[in-house]
């Protein structure tokens, strides 16, 4: 009788340890993030998703239902801020350089253009894992 219970209760640990491992295995690995997208002397509303690729992070942005892709180098810098610098997708012929920054302490996000007046900031919600 004392081995049955011993059993179930051993069961129950480590059932209960495998969840939390598992939980912790599907953790979601995007940064959702919204904000405001200027380009051209306009403000939008815009919608974007960071997601970890190797050897660069891509970033898809859906501003008024068009989608735009942008891939970028990531690297930690100084006081809790990742820095990143990269370019469009699908580059038409103009230049594209872009640099992001990200606090991880209050989740700001901001991108600009070096050479249009495109910038994009935000708040963005989950983790970015380097």
């Amino acid at each position: 009788m004392q081995n049955k219970y011993t059993f179930l209760i051993c069961s129950i640990i480590s059932f209960y340890l495998l969840s939390i491992t598992f939980s912790h295995s599907k953790e979601d690995k995007n940064l959702l993030c919204k904000g405001i997208y200027w380009s051209n002397n306009s403000a939008e509303y815009a919608e974007w998703t960071i997601i970890k690729a190797i050897p660069k992070h891509k970033i898809y942005f859906k501003i008024n239902n068009k989608i735009k892709i942008a891939k970028f180098s990531i690297r930690k810098g100084n006081a809790g801020i990742i820095i990143g610098t990269g370019g469009w997708f699908n580059k038409t012929g103009e230049k594209s350089s872009l640099t992001i920054s990200y606090s991880l302490t209050n989740n700001i996000f901001k991108m600009k253009s070096r050479y249009t007046d495109t910038r994009v900031e935000g708040k963005c919600i989950g983790k970015m894992i380097l």
